[in-house]
């Protein structure tokens, strides 16, 4: 990952924030000296060592589920909010039109799960988005073995990836002055969408002037 200092992921914590809050990530791999990936929903396990464990799933009839049983090394790409910088928003000119955003890239040798393991993950999965849903009473996994979902279960392939590598860019205008940024997250939150606003805040987070109240 190409990343100047001033946009350094402020530490592991907020790296695994990132991920929990935008499970869904791109896999990468090589295969047959061609670039292939998969979109998927992760787990993350914060105290696995070094740096957490990934757990996943995916269809076993894509080839890539096959390739992960081979000890090849993947990156995973977790992007968080991300969004235009508008020249006009800033306090002092000139500037230029940017892009702020987020992510987190992650590197490991997957190890595929066992049917209990897998059933373990797609649980905890679940729960973790169903927690997202609330009022809403959750969904789970029926405790009762059945036909219908025996035959989901031989359907995918669970696999884990112990993080041996994370690093993270947080490019959220740390190199502007903090009146430029402010300005910046109050045009968002003006802007009054859910991503507006969340993107308001990461900016209010990571550069050094007061939280929005």
């Amino acid at each position: 990952m190409y990343r100047p200092e001033y946009f350094r992921a402020p530490d592991l914590e907020a790296q695994h924030d990132l991920i929990e809050e935008y499970p869904f990530g791109l896999l990468t791999l090589s295969m047959f000296g061609s670039p292939e990936a998969v979109q998927l929903p992760f787990v993350l396990d914060r105290d696995s060592w070094p740096y957490g464990k990934l757990r996943g799933h995916l269809s076993r009839g894509n080839p890539i589920a096959k390739a992960l049983s081979e000890n090849v090394e993947v990156l995973v790409a977790f992007t968080g909010p991300s969004a235009y910088i508008s020249p006009d928003n800033y306090e002092s000119q000139p500037h230029f039109p940017t892009w702020a955003y987020a992510a987190v890239h992650v590197k490991g040798r997957p190890r595929l799960l066992d049917d209990t393991r897998t059933v373990r993950q797609l649980t905890d999965l679940i729960a973790d988005q169903e927690a997202r849903l609330a009022p809403k009473q959750p969904y789970v996994l029926p405790r009762k073995a059945s036909a219908l979902f025996d035959e989901y279960l031989q359907l995918i392939q669970g696999f884990e990836i112990f993080v041996t590598k994370i690093d993270g860019i947080f490019k959220l205008g740390q190199n502007k002055t903090p009146r430029d940024m402010a300005a910046q997250a109050k045009a968002f939150r003006e802007q009054g969408t859910e991503s507006s606003v969340r993107m308001a805040e990461f900016l209010e987070k990571h550069n050094p002037f007061p939280k929005h109240s």
